[in-house]
């Protein structure tokens, strides 16, 4: 038995996908399931076939896109599982983000704990990292991801954002058995097996700064840009009449916020009738913001894995969290570009989905490759 499954599936019905996906992946066997379904699937069904062919050791989430080893696909269902003795997963679910209150953190303190030590009594040589599927719109990830952060006092922790296909009406994450708005699961991992995690952007900043001046924090929208509607003032930076304005050129031009000693993409979602401005990371007022330099997102990506080779081996997977725009950028690419970055996807084993936002430490991010390389064999069906 091979530590790694990966599949995939095209299937339409919600039953018969689950059922071709659980075989792909011996799903009854696994340590953990991880299953990435379009949000074009039906959620009550959907949660039946989760049910009746994965079982409780499995997190699942809506997606905008899925990435398999067919590149970028829609209306399709991937996922990867973790089997043998190498892995110890456990779960720790939360299905009402909007009141983290104290009683819910002591929980989750408790239940972390209790996880680790049993971990380390099976696997003393293995090394843990978190995995978090969250609701993308439940405008909570920030809050959270800096909770579980602290949880898990300074352990690797990875994640994707929930995702609809950019309706921006309801993402699900599965949790307790059913597909949910406003959860988020957790999958502590502890295993032998060697892992990175990873995080890649083809961003720079640039000298061109401005400032929040009046923005709501709850939904993450910018009224205000140095005195001025914010979407005029966006267009005008970039050249642009207001009515240019949408998701490529957000894509395309994102801003960013510098964290620490790095600078983060903080992207654009949608422009408002109002020409405010919604992001799909936190934003408030003072925030001091720089314009976005692109550079070759085919270059940025083959650096990534050119280093993942040479610390993990060739024969890696690497389960992964693509923000939408990045995809959206890359449809927009040259065919023969698009299909070099499509080859260096698939010569790299690289599986997972669209995304409404990363996690990464106990940062939510935008316009990244992130994930975690798994250097082992695994079996593609």
């Amino acid at each position: 038995m091979k530590s790694i499954l990966t599949g995939h599936t095209n299937a339409t019905d919600e039953i018969r996908a689950c059922l071709e996906l659980s075989k792909k992946l011996n799903a009854k066997e696994a340590k953990l399931n991880l299953v990435f379904c379009s949000r074009n699937y039906e959620k009550i069904k959907l949660s039946q076939g989760l049910n009746e062919y994965f079982g409780h050791h499995t997190v699942a989430c809506s997606t905008a896109g899925e990435i398999s080893e067919e590149g970028f696909t829609e209306s399709s269902m991937v996922g990867v599982s973790l089997q043998g003795h190498e892995f110890e997963v456990d779960l720790i679910t939360v299905t009402n983000l909007r009141d983290q209150d104290a009683g819910i953190i002591l929980d989750i303190k408790k239940q972390f704990h209790e996880i680790q030590h049993r971990h380390r009594k099976v696997l003393k040589e293995g090394k843990t990292f978190g995995i978090l599927l969250i609701d993308g719109l439940s405008v909570k990830e920030e809050e959270f991801v800096s909770l579980i952060d602290d949880v898990l006092k300074g352990l690797p922790l990875i994640g994707g954002s929930a995702s609809d296909q950019l309706k921006f009406e309801s993402t699900l994450v599965y949790a307790n058995g059913q597909l949910r708005e406003n959860a988020a699961t957790l999958a502590i991992v502890t295993t032998t097996v060697p892992f990175e995690l990873f995080k890649v952007q083809h961003f720079r900043e640039t000298d061109s700064k401005f400032v929040i001046t009046a923005s709501t924090p709850k939904n993450r929208t910018v009224q205000e840009i140095d005195g001025i509607p914010a979407a005029l003032f966006y267009a005008e930076k970039l050249g642009l009449d207001i009515s240019e304005l949408n998701p490529s050129v957000f894509s395309k031009n994102p801003v960013m916020l510098k964290i620490g000693d790095d600078y983060y993409v903080r992207s654009i979602q949608k422009m408002n009738p109002d020409l405010s401005l919604t992001f799909y990371c936190a934003i408030d007022n003072g925030l001091v913001l720089r314009l976005g330099s692109l550079r070759s997102i085919t270059e940025s990506s083959n650096e990534l894995f050119i280093h993942l080779d040479q610390t993990l081996g060739e024969d890696k997977l690497c389960l992964s969290f693509e923000c939408v725009l990045r995809k959206l950028e890359i449809m927009e690419l040259p065919q023969a570009e698009k299909d070099k970055i499509m080859n260096l996807y698939n010569d790299n084993n690289v599986v997972g989905f669209h995304t409404y936002g990363e996690q990464l430490g106990g940062v939510h991010i935008n316009q990244t490759l992130t994930g975690v390389a798994f250097g082992t064999s695994r079996t593609k069906v």
